[in-house]
């Protein structure tokens, strides 16, 4: 799914993200291909925030649309 999220929800997705790795870490290892997953959809969605914190529109959607 493609979507467009505003700064806060990027922070939401980060810390749900975070957590859902953590827990498959412990649970699989840390080279389990769903932690793996995890950390790189982590890495789209920190990106994602970042690209907000740079642009100063925190709370309007981006015009770049990332899968998530």
């Amino acid at each position: 799914m493609t979507t467009a999220l505003t700064y806060d929800a990027c922070l939401e997705k980060i810390e749900s993200l975070r957590e859902k790795m953590i827990h498959a870490a412990a649970k699989h290892g840390m080279s389990h291909p769903l932690v793996l997953d995890y950390s790189q959809e982590l890495d789209r969605a920190h990106n994602l925030a970042m690209m907000h914190n740079n642009n100063q529109g925190k709370n309007k959607p981006l015009k770049e649309a990332f899968e998530f």
